[in-house]
């Protein structure tokens, strides 16, 4: 989630190369140490040229990063610990007898950053490199064993808290557990799938990876440790090879187009962190937040390649395509703990006519009159750069998009209090949250301020002349709003202008930009770029949105687990601090005191209201799904259970459905597996948040009628 930002170089296109960056070798296969030696394993040694690099990319982060973080013992513990869970983030490839002799560098390695020395970081690679041919010599044994799948068995899902194997033993017996539970999701999967045939497309799958974790690319194996260091700094630092930015380049010149998603690797493999409005993907309305990708195919016929340890710049590759070409996907949903499904999508690029704010006027009976409440929806903070060059007069973005909206709404609608829907909302332009919050705040007050990596302060403030709107006004936010939401969110908040209802935003508040590191080397040595946080954003009120985010006025029901998403999930970030409030911040008028009736009036509904009632268990099975620390290996029990959660899921559907007096969905309309019924499902499927907040802005409209104490 980017802001863009002139002085600072920062730009949209960050995000998709920066994806590159953060990539751990993980879900690679194991060993047993027998036949090691007969064969000729390949093996990686640093040169001059990555050690020059690796100097040059340590003086950027030291003297660029905000943090100031200096190369002592506490970042070496940092670099070795992510690198470490890079190579085996579920601690089912090394050994213990491994990590007592990898443990005795674990404060060297700032010392390692400061002379530019490789040996030991390469040598753990080959250590990895070692136990993933063994391990695939003992995956192929473990297949072919006699499985009882009626067993009352568990395997626990995430093993990255637990103690290393002593044995090799040991190892085999969590492997066993491991390919019974991958035969079983097969078997789930596909019911006319026969065991044999689950053993045969498994065995498959580990050899085309085994085959393609031992063709050992050098440069990539420093890029993941540069790429280490970085994230050691904060989450959002990070290292791109000069052939990463070169690829990425040539992807964009022969105008392949994606399909909207922003992806990460992490402990678990390759998920959706960021499903982008109107993209590809989203409107397939199939894809969500968590899902876990395991194969990639061409076309509508191709075979799927199983992704399961590629590389995630390698996964992008093979997702990007030609525009209007078809590229399938499996998936396997709820963090990886539900079935696969496969979902087909048609490759493009993200239009902005898809991510343009649209706008909604919705009646709220009270007593003999009618509430007009104007909604606007904003996926991103949008502008067409190219059309603003080329001199277009009509071109598209976010502020004039807006100001049209609201002036339609006003004199078309004469609205009684406007909303402005911020969920889902990862940010984009800075200019264009400035301009926007010029419309609806006073002229020349503070939107936000920037505090550089040198301590200096910009203070950017509303241009506008006159804002076009004073009446109520809201903002709703949930826990994916980011960036440049939290930035508007923040000054509406700030200047009393409006009322902020839902759930405490991401909490990205740091801003980064690319450092050509050729400054440091010579052009020919084609360093690449770091990418280095070097600044933070702070609200009007001095406070930054970083980490903490915007905490609301009126709290909804969170439908995403803080615990799951957010910045504050993730490992070293930048602290939360303050920096003294802008001096032109004068608050007139508090909405605080609206905040507890108002949230008073909402939690009587969440107790009374069905609809409520229903999200809201609908919204506690998800998140207890999401909690599940383990999964029966028993396969009667995970149909029972997967048969259960759709069946549950579809009703509870059809029960608000009906509530809203829509027609019920049929159950191939609610899977919706081919996506065929996407339109229908999004023009269809009830929003009972955003009814929950216009009923909440209503009693704020009835809230201001009333006189004030004096």
């Amino acid at each position: 989630m980017t802001i863009k930002q002139k002085k600072l170089g920062v730009i949209a296109s960050v995000v998709a190369i920066l994806l590159f960056g953060n990539v751990n070798a993980s879900e690679i296969q194991s060993i047993p140490a027998s036949t090691a030696q007969e064969k000729q394993l390949p093996k990686i040694t640093p040169n001059k040229r990555f050690e020059r690099i690796s100097s040059a990319n340590a003086v950027a982060l030291s003297q660029f990063h905000y943090g100031k973080i200096p190369l002592d013992d506490v970042l070496s513990e940092r670099v070795y610990s992510l690198y470490l869970n890079s190579l085996d983030p579920q601690r089912v490839y090394f050994l213990q007898s491994d990590i007592d002799q990898f443990d005795k560098h674990k404060l060297l390695f700032d010392d390692y950053l400061r002379k530019a020395e490789l040996r030991f970081p390469f040598d753990m690679y080959n250590t990895l490199i070692q136990r993933l041919d063994d391990r695939q010599t003992a995956v192929n044994q473990l297949i072919d064993r006699d499985f009882d799948f009626t067993k009352k068995e568990e395997i626990l899902i995430n093993r990255k808290d637990e103690p290393y194997a002593k044995t090799v033993q040991e190892l085999d017996e969590i492997w066993y557990q491991r390919i019974k539970n991958e035969l079983i999701n097969l078997l789930v999967s596909d019911e006319e799938l026969t065991l044999d045939e689950a053993r045969a497309k498994l065995k498959k799958r580990y050899a085309s990876r085994h085959e393609r974790l031992m063709q050992v690319d050098v440069d990539d194996i420093f890029e993941i440790y540069m790429n280490t260091v970085a994230l050691a700094f904060d989450p959002h630092s990070g290292y791109l090879s000069h052939r990463t930015m070169e690829n990425f380049n040539i992807n964009m010149s022969l105008s392949l187009q994606g399909i909207g998603t922003v992806l990460r690797q992490d402990d678990d493999g390759i998920s959706i962190m960021e499903v982008v409005p109107g993209g590809p993907a989203d409107q397939t309305n199939q894809l969500v937040i968590g899902d876990q990708l395991i194969g990639v195919a061409q076309g509508d016929d191709g075979e799927f390649l199983d992704i399961v340890g590629m590389r995630l710049d390698h996964v992008v590759d093979k997702i990007r395509g030609k525009k209007g070409t078809v590229v399938r996907l499996q998936i396997m949903g709820n963090k990886g703990k539900g079935p696969e499904k496969v979902v087909r999508i048609v490759r493009d690029q993200v239009k902005l006519e898809q991510q343009a704010a649209k706008s909604d006027v919705k009646e709220i009976k009270k007593g003999d009159q009618t509430q007009k409440i104007g909604v606007i929806t904003l996926p991103a903070f949008y502008s067409d750069f190219e059309g603003s060059k080329g001199g277009e007069k009509e071109f598209r973005s976010t502020t004039r998009d807006i100001k049209k909206l609201v002036k339609e709404l006003q004199d078309k609608n004469n609205i009684d209090g406007l909303v402005i829907d911020l969920r889902g909302n990862g940010g984009g332009s800075l200019e264009e949250v400035i301009n926007l919050s010029a419309l609806f705040i006073e002229p020349k007050k503070t939107v936000v301020q920037v505090k550089n990596y040198n301590g200096s302060i910009e203070t950017r403030n509303s241009t506008q002349e006159k804002k076009i709107y004073d009446g109520p006004l809201m903002v709703i936010t949930d826990r994916l709003s980011a960036s440049a939401s939290e930035i508007f969110a923040g000054s509406i908040q700030d200047q009393g202008r409006g009322l902020i209802v839902g759930n405490t935003t991401f909490g990205k508040g740091t801003v980064q930009s690319l450092l050509p590191l050729e400054g440091w080397l010579a052009k020919s040595e084609k360093p690449g770029q770091s990418k280095v946080t070097i600044a933070m954003f702070y609200r009007a009120n001095g406070e930054s949105t970083q980490e903490k985010g915007v905490v609301p006025d009126v709290v909804l029901p969170q439908i995403y687990n803080p615990a799951d998403i957010g910045e504050s999930k993730e490992k070293y970030v930048l602290p939360w601090d303050q920096i003294p409030a802008s001096k032109d911040l004068v608050i007139t008028e508090t909405l605080a005191e609206y905040a507890k009736p108002l949230q008073a009036e909402h939690n009587t509904r969440l107790k009374d209201d069905e609809k409520l009632k229903i999200f809201q268990a609908q919204r506690d099975k998800i998140q207890a799904l999401w909690d599940v620390k383990t999964l029966s290996l028993n396969l009667d029990e995970r149909r029972k259970e997967l048969k259960e959660q759709e069946d549950d899921s579809f009703k509870s559907s059809n029960e608000i459905r009906k509530m809203y007096n829509l027609e019920p969905l049929t159950l191939e309309q609610y899977k919706n597996e081919d996506g065929t019924h996407t339109k229908l499902l999004k023009d269809t499927t009830p929003d009972i948040l955003l009814d929950e907040s216009v009923n909440i802005m209503s009693d704020y409209i009835e809230l201001l009628k009333q006189p004030k104490a004096k």
